[in-house]
């Protein structure tokens, strides 16, 4: 479980962080509102936080009090009313959705209508408002609702990434990148028209334009939502010819690139193997970015007087590189073996960087190395343990959270690449072990570096039980509180596997976390076969080794457990 990226999605708002361009023509009708809409927080944007605030307190009952009042705005003739009650419409969406919902019907074809209104304020501050409704308009109900509320909010937000006014296409860009997260897979089918409007996009934004960092960030986000979808041949040759013309238009310190490499670390992830034919300017370049800019750093740590490079275009890079992983695994081969200079030598020395963000962004490639290409990361394990030990820090700073984090999780994926038994790795075993314990023990470790530090001990036990079941009355318990609440997947599925592993190797070591183990059992959706009989045979061994000590001890538990325990494995 990798932390989120080092640089998060853009999105725009309507009060809070507003960028309106001073000098676009037509976007205001007279110079005090201009005023009254710039940059600076003022009566309008405040009016409209307390606003949400209040929603989120008092809900249904906020939306009573206004309802009339909103209606009167919303339908007036006076624009500048309609703007304010399509404001506070979107104020609102948080707290009162629920209480909102049977009014939506009618809502969201008026906002829809909205998108054609003449004023640019109306056009933009709509475009916003159905973004904070995007939850309610992707609902897979029905092929009715579908039709009537998800397919027009999608065409007009669209239309309004093509709009003529720079200010309606930066928030209609960021409303549809909104939409897009909430909608997922339900994208898939209309992927042609909507490559076609971002496309078309991409040759109306001027260069220099600011919206074209949205609009790279609306592509990235597509193709997280649809994954494998973005496959499709006809999808590659209409989305790659405008990047790849972008990207051959910047140089390695322009600003620009920045985002350019984070949307392409998306599409590569999606399109995996299809990417193929575009990956060896872009691993290289990469390459060469990280080489240059750990250059940079060094000269700086000679002279600190100098200014500090900027981190960002390295932690794009290896984020670029960890999506080429993810997206063409062993297909990198040729790439990674021929690079100069080695990727892996660079990646060593991106885990020993200062920077936190770079480390974490290190961490995360090689746990993406691991389970893509683990024969090309293996000869340089030796020096990636030894920084990555040294990372899982029992009590890291703040900022050093995300980094200990990606090194816990890269942990176990290497574990698992090792396999059974596995001398070389097996050296490692106790030095990570005893690193890891104390981060799941430790009380005020953030929950995601508890979840992190479980799942590898579970998969160091899978692979070394023998040297790692000698602990298990240390961290048993807090083992099944870290775990027990995390959805199904397949890396909880494998940390339980090592979990019953140990249990197997050392019964002795769960008799005081036996209530925590069991309540982990039946938190279980849907096991792996191979998971649920180990559960079946653990539980029905402790059964049988002692039925009265069983039987006293399962009647203290609480009932729900008692109950599902019997239904599922007859104890």
């Amino acid at each position: 479980m990798r932390t989120e990226k080092s640089l998060p999605r853009r999105r725009i708002g309507a009060y809070g962080e507003e960028t309106f361009d001073s000098d676009e023509e037509d976007y205001f009708d007279d110079e005090d509102f201009a005023d009254e809409m710039s940059t600076e927080w003022n009566l309008r944007k405040c009016a409209a936080t307390a606003l949400d605030v209040l929603a989120v307190r008092f809900s249904g009952d906020l939306l009573n009090v206004l309802l009339g009042p909103l209606k009167d705005k919303l339908w007036s003739n006076d624009w500048l009313q309609r703007e304010s009650g399509i404001l506070a419409l979107g104020a609102m969406a948080e707290g009162c959705i629920e209480a909102m919902e049977p009014h939506l019907p009618t809502l969201i074809p008026y906002l829809i209508s909205m998108l054609s209104d003449s004023k640019p304020l109306i056009r933009s501050i709509t475009c916003w408002t159905l973004g904070r409704y995007a939850s309610w308009t992707t609902q897979p109900i029905s092929e009715e609702h579908k039709n009537e509320y998800f397919v027009p909010t999608m065409e007009g937000l669209l239309r309004m990434v093509l709009d003529n006014n720079k200010r309606v296409q930066e928030v209609g860009c960021s409303a549809f990148a909104t939409l897009e997260e909430e909608a997922g897979m339900e994208l898939a089918p209309y992927l042609e028209p909507v490559l076609q409007n971002l496309v078309i996009a991409f040759n109306k934004y001027q260069h220099k334009n600011s919206n074209m960092l949205i609009l790279y960030n609306a592509v990235g986000t597509l193709a997280d939502a649809v994954g494998r979808a973005l496959q499709n041949p006809r999808y590659v040759d209409i989305l790659m010819p405008p990047l790849t013309k972008r990207w051959s238009r910047l140089k390695d310190d322009d600003e620009n690139l920045i985002p350019l490499l984070e949307c392409l670390a998306s599409v590569t992830i999606a399109i995996g193997t299809a990417f193929l034919p575009y990956a060896q300017p872009v691993f290289e370049r990469c390459n060469n970015i990280i080489h240059n800019a750990l250059l940079k750093y060094q000269a700086y740590q000679e002279n600190p007087e100098s200014e500090e490079p900027d981190k960002s275009f390295l932690v794009v890079a290896l984020d670029l590189l960890s999506g080429l992983t993810q997206g063409m695994g062993m297909e990198l081969q040729p790439l990674i073996t021929g690079s100069n200079p080695p990727l892996l030598a660079l990646l060593t020395a991106c885990l020993k960087h200062p920077q936190a963000p770079v480390r974490q962004t290190a961490y995360a490639l090689v746990g993406d190395m691991a389970v893509g290409c683990f024969v090309l990361l293996r000869p340089y394990m030796p020096g990636i343990i030894a920084e990555l030990t040294l990372q899982l820090d029992p009590e890291p700073k703040y900022d050093f959270i995300s980094a200990s984090n990606n090194a816990a999780w890269s942990v176990g994926e290497v574990s698992l690449r090792y396999g059974r038994d596995d001398p070389e790795f097996k050296q490692w075993v106790n030095p990570l072990i005893v690193r890891l314990i104390p981060i799941l023990l430790h009380p005020k470790a953030p929950r995601s570096l508890h979840e992190n530090a479980a799942v590898s001990i579970g998969r160091i036990g899978l692979t070394n039980p023998d040297l790692v079941a000698p602990h298990l009355p240390e961290f048993a318990q807090a083992w099944c509180q870290a775990l027990y609440e995390i959805r199904d997947n397949e890396e909880k599925d494998s940390a339980f596997r090592g979990f019953c592993t140990l249990v197997q190797y050392n019964p002795q070591g769960i008799a005081k976390s036996l209530l925590w183990f069991c309540n982990a059992i039946v938190r279980w959706n849907q096991p792996s076969p191979e998971l649920n009989e180990m559960f079946r045979t653990l539980l029905q061994g402790f059964k049988n080794h002692n039925v009265a000590a069983w039987q006293a001890q399962v009647s203290m538990f609480p009932q729900p457990i008692q109950e599902r325990l019997a239904a599922r494995y007859g104890v």
